[in-house]
């Protein structure tokens, strides 16, 4: 299957908002949530700092950070049965659990851009009742076609390598039934495993277990898989979503770059005593590094409310990651706020973007009931 990689727009993260009537107090600095940025699924830090790439316990070589890439094992079931992202049997795959050491190992590349689970109270912060582990789906590519996913994937190991350890495992003192089924699947030959399997999810499920694959064998041929640039929109598209959540009132603002632009600046008129932030921060400044392109990020809080502005953006980054992912630049920011009748002040919000003349489309919308409505854009 061919290695292309796909920018994935996937789904993003939402960090948790409560939905109560009551504001939240500003003082308990120690609980308070923290501004958050991601570029291409990936959390950025402040001033500078390049983008997190998570490390697994694999005792080879596992990440390569100068060309992108991390080590995944990877997992296949034989039922036909294609499920969500989250597994719900590991039963029904075969394949080597993190904690062995096996040859269903691949890579996956680290810069794909991976969204994120989109309720944090659900999944992400999800532990091992036993060990205590954080076993939580941090990014992830999700695709029942397997276009998306194999366009993330740059190296899986055969499927006979897999079966292997899956029945090495199972001579060394378990079922025969499962052994049996094994070795009817290793009768049908290499070309009928490498040419059927549907590799559907790639994933990060914490940080002791690293990256997973999951595939199941089909009947359908998998599909030789295109792309075609000259199909993706030349616009920017930005998207304010005020989330309603378990925790804290929360404001997503996600923006989409699929065209040559210096600038992208976004306003949310918020009251300054309505913002509400761990420290409390006036500016802020975060640098995304991708090859050897870098893109300022600047968030300030004052009177004016939120600004968010997306600077210094590479033509040829654009053109390149249209050219190689089928889409622009994605860029998500969690904000957040102290209470939740912030609407009329929400719906005020505005977008200016500078440099080459091009369609800019955007929405403000709100979880409690109005919206979504459109988002004006202003003239530099």
């Amino acid at each position: 299957m061919k290695k292309l990689f796909l920018l994935a727009l996937g789904a993003m993260l939402g960090v948790a908002c409560t939905n109560d009537d009551s504001e939240i107090d500003k003082t308990k600095d120690s609980t308070l949530p923290e501004t958050e940025i991601y570029v291409q699924g990936q959390r950025l830090q402040v001033k500078g700092a390049q983008q997190m790439v998570t490390r697994s316990t694999y005792s080879w070589p596992y990440h390569n950070d100068s060309e992108g890439w991390e080590v995944a094992r990877f997992s296949i079931r034989a039922d036909g049965v294609l499920p969500g992202y989250i597994d719900q049997s590991s039963a029904l795959y075969y394949g080597r659990p993190a904690s062995k050491q096996g040859k269903n190992r691949g890579r996956i590349s680290s810069i794909y851009p991976y969204g994120r689970y989109n309720d944090r109270d659900l999944d992400y912060y999800k532990k091992d009742k036993k060990t205590g582990n954080n076993i939580g789906l941090f990014r992830y590519v999700y695709d029942p076609t397997g276009m998306k996913t194999q366009l993330a994937i740059l190296e899986q190991p055969p499927v006979e390598d897999i079966l292997a350890d899956e029945v090495e495992d199972i001579q060394k003192g378990v079922s025969k039934a499962k052994l049996a089924a094994v070795q009817e699947l290793l009768d049908k030959g290499s070309d009928y495993l490498n040419s059927h399997v549907l590799w559907y999810v790639v994933k990060e499920v914490g940080m002791q277990y690293g990256w997973h694959v999951n595939g199941i064998i089909s009947e359908n041929v998998v599909p030789d898989y295109t792309i075609e640039p000259d199909k993706v929109p030349d616009n920017v598209e930005v998207d304010i979503h005020q989330q309603d959540h378990t925790d804290w009132y929360e404001i997503k603002t996600s923006v989409h770059v699929r065209t040559d632009c210096e600038s992208v600046t976004i306003n949310i008129p918020l009251k300054y005593e309505d913002i509400l932030e761990q420290d409390d921060f006036d500016i802020r400044v975060y640098g995304f590094y991708y090859k050897e392109y870098v893109i300022s990020h600047t968030i300030k809080h004052d009177v004016n409310g939120i600004t968010i502005e997306i600077s210094d953006i590479p033509a040829a980054l654009i053109a390149e990651l249209k050219e190689n992912y089928g889409d622009g630049l994605t860029v998500e920011v969690h904000s957040y706020c102290t209470r939740k009748d912030i609407w009329e002040d929400l719906k005020k919000s505005s977008v200016v973007k500078t440099g080459k003349p091009c369609t800019v489309n955007g929405q403000i919308s709100t979880a409690f009931g109005d919206g979504p409505i459109g988002l004006p854009v202003m003239n530099p």
